[in-house]
């Protein structure tokens, strides 16, 4: 099984079915890298490891990108990179205002002491940003712990060892006593006669809800004075199967006041909860606390820099039954509580943000100089017994002083002609709207006008899929997770293309291996064979001396080949992309659905460093295409896909990614209606608005807000799919 192609298949997937942006972080790479690597060494099911794995990575980025536990990576760009130029520049700012900090040699010092297994690991630095750095430690390439630390002080914030416990299922953990012993242990080794003035409070089994870390034995404390407990000065130590310790973590001094800050909007948030998790993130720390208040409830939380603010906060399902129980507050009680919390929350701000949909409470936008934020907004669900059961909001916001003024905008008019300028066709063979028929209600394909073919258009769009420069009235477009550059490669080229009759099929391993010998000139090795089964493909798989996939992928009912691939010769870089277009558009009519005529090209991925996000070679996505115009299935996302070797020249790789292998008889493109009818009939529900924008099409924060036009359809259609069919000139929504 490739690893890499099955991670970046699982959070492809995920972003397309689940949400809008989801971005690598290294931390994320080794971390199921490591957990690969390490279930390898114990000789454990290789199809089930990297498949299993992929799908926790694809299920961790979801739900921890939702929550501001991860920051979102610039698109397009390599992502060890990425981290890298904003670690330096972090800790350039760092140093520039802080003269005298902690190494992290002298920072984990302490920590090597008390655990020795330590002391044979190499440190990388990861990130530091508001006084704390963010360590990985490493044996060889493999991440085995992550350490955070307060660069002024010196003192550990948090630490989790990656020990053994991928096998924890083989063992059960110890019991509250003797983990309570190791962590005493532990502490007075640690802290020395720090340790004296924590007490012991509650002992439970924690495991993250992700399946990443855990379990272990949480062993909770509390610091006391003059007999009386200090308000949110709380520790925990883990303890693992092996009676080891696999976390600590406290709450600092600035924590410590936030939290108590935080008691205004949650009057009944407990000063003696417990520590179950905490972990640095981009621009903050997140946690897992449980026994929060009187109804001991679990929540995940993250703190936006050393205390600025509350960027999200969940409360936790500890099991069925109390998910069962937990009812959601509605109508006008829920806009009630929402308005009371945001009001202690943020104060005089709280006036600023205006609920989204008067209708729907739980969203709200920020407004300035009455024009909308865009992405400066605050989800916010409470329960009916009063509690927040969510929130989330945009953590950094900008001075009044940095907004533009809006009389230095464009016209409406000028904004409107640019639309029309970019207007175009485009086919959805499957889409996601009912249209009526002789034959009754029913799927029908579809021509239809669209101002972005990269994306399906919504009501309401925040302005990362497109948007009109308000400075200079020029369409700019985005590509989303799925990197679909069609709008912005703007070359409106079609490629006429011979495909096969019928599909190219292989119906066992000694076909398959005749086929990689016919293509790419392979001999595989059958020490390394194994097959795989899933959503109804079937792959059969080989692996080289390095490790590196070599297969091919079929449709299991018909044996039709949807893809193959090859290891590239080696990490050099030199062909230049002509040569490697020119290869790839000669390779892809061999493996097309038979009937294709034409394609587009998509996407281009340029050349690098391999990652869980790219191959590191050149690749080629292409649309289907009929008399010029993009043709799609559902979803904003390319037919076919080819990858060039950018050492060698050759193909190594091809992949089909359509959803159904049928062709759909697509409406005729000679009688439609008109550019302008067409925008007339657009702007009568899509109506453009001037907004300040936050973060360009990329999900990347700006330096100063941007003034541009999106469009802004009413409340009603606020979260509907939008299409503007071409032949009647009509809006069909869902």
């Amino acid at each position: 099984m490739d690893v890499d192609k099955q991670m970046r298949e699982a959070v492809r997937s995920a972003s397309e079915e689940s949400v809008e942006e989801v971005r690598f972080t290294k931390e994320m790479e080794l971390r199921i890298r490591g957990a690969i690597a390490k279930n390898k060494r114990k000789n454990r099911n290789r199809i089930f490891v990297a498949g299993s794995l992929a799908a926790c990575l694809a299920v961790t980025a979801v739900g921890m990108h939702q929550q501001g536990w991860f920051p979102q990576m610039p698109s397009g760009k390599n992502v060890t990179n990425a981290i890298a130029t904003t670690a330096t520049k972090t800790n350039n700012k760092e140093a520039n205002q802080n003269s005298v900090m902690v190494s992290p040699e002298e920072a984990i010092l302490p920590l090597k002491k008390v655990i020795p297994a330590l002391s044979k690991m190499t440190i990388r630095v990861d990130r530091t940003s508001y006084g704390i750095s963010d360590l990985t430690l490493l044996e060889g390439d493999n991440a085995r712990a992550k350490v955070a630390y307060d660069i002024q002080t010196g003192q550990i914030e948090s630490f989790t060892i990656d020990g053994d416990r991928g096998e924890q299922k083989e063992g059960k953990l110890p019991s509250a006593k003797t983990a309570e012993n190791a962590a005493n242990a532990f502490l007075q080794a640690f802290l020395g006669e720090g340790s004296k003035s924590y007490q012991h409070v509650q002992t439970q089994i924690y495991t993250d809800e992700y399946m990443v870390k855990g379990p272990w034995m949480s062993v909770n404390y509390q610091r006391m004075e003059n007999g009386q407990p200090v308000p949110f000065d709380v520790m925990s130590v883990g303890i693992d199967q092996q009676e080891q310790v696999a976390f600590f973590g406290r709450l600092n001094k600035s924590e410590q006041a936030f939290f108590t800050k935080l008691t205004d909007a949650m009057p009944d948030l407990s000063p003696s909860l417990l520590l179950l998790d905490k972990e640095k993130n981009h621009d903050g720390m997140s946690f897992i606390l449980g026994k929060t208040n009187k109804e001991g409830h679990q929540v995940s939380l993250v703190i936006y820099g050393n205390g600025q603010a509350l960027e999200s906060y969940r409360l936790l399902n500890r099991d069925e039954k109390e998910a069962a129980s937990r009812k959601e507050a509605e109508g006008e009680k829920a806009l009630q509580q929402e308005r009371q919390f945001l009001n202690k929350l943020l104060g005089a701000d709280s006036d600023n943000y205006r609920l989204l949909d008067a209708n729907d409470p739980g969203l709200y936008l920020r407004y300035h100089n009455e024009l909308p934020v865009l992405s400066d907004e605050i989800s916010i669900i409470t329960t009916d017994s009063g509690h927040v059961q969510s929130f989330r909001m945009e953590p950094e916001t900008f001075e009044p002083s940095q907004y533009p003024d809006v009389s230095t905008a464009v016209s409406e008019e000028v904004a409107i002609k640019e639309l029309s300028e970019n207007m175009k066709l485009r086919y959805v063979q499957n889409p996601r709207i009912r249209q009526e028929s002789k034959q009754g209600d029913m799927w029908q394909p579809i021509l239809e006008y669209t101002p972005a073919v990269s994306f399906m258009q919504r009501g309401r769009e925040d302005g990362t899929e497109w948007y009109i420069d308000a400075t200079n009235g020029k369409m700019v477009y985005g590509t989303g997770d799925n990197g679909l550059a069609y709008d912005q490669l703007n070359t409106k080229e079609a490629h006429p293309i011979e495909s096969p009759k019928e599909y190219v099929k292989v119906r066992s391993k000694d076909e398959a291996k005749a086929l990689l010998q016919a293509e790419f000139g392979i001999q595989v090795d059958d020490s390394t064979y194994r097959e795989s089964n899933r959503d109804g493909r079937k792959e059969y798989v080989w692996n080289d001396k390095n490790d590196k996939y070599i297969g091919v992928e079929v449709l299991a009912e018909t044996g039709s080949v949807v893809g193959l691939g090859s290891p590239r010769s080696d990490t050099a870089v030199t062909v230049k992309r002509e040569q490697a277009e020119e290869a790839a558009l000669a390779f892809l009519p061999k493996y097309v659905d038979p009937g294709i005529k034409e394609v587009q090209l998509a996407q281009v991925i340029q050349p690098g460093e391999a990652n869980p996000v790219s191959s590191g070679e050149w690749e080629f996505r292409y649309l289907m295409s009929k008399d010029g115009i993009p043709v799609q299935d559902r979803g904003q996302k390319a037919a076919y896909s080819v990858t060039v070797d950018p050492s060698s020249g050759k193909v190594t790789k091809f992949e089909n990614y359509r959803e159904t292998h049928e062709l759909v008889e697509l409406p005729a493109s000679d009688e439609i209606v008109s550019k302008d009818k067409a925008v007339e009939a657009y702007l009568r529900v899509m109506p453009l608005k001037l907004v300040y924008l936050m973060k360009d099409v990329d999900g990347q924060k700006l330096a100063q807000p941007k003034l541009a036009y999106v469009p802004w359809s009413d409340e009603k259609l606020a979260g509907k799919y939008i299409t503007l069919d071409a032949v009647t000139g009509k809006i069909i929504t869902k």
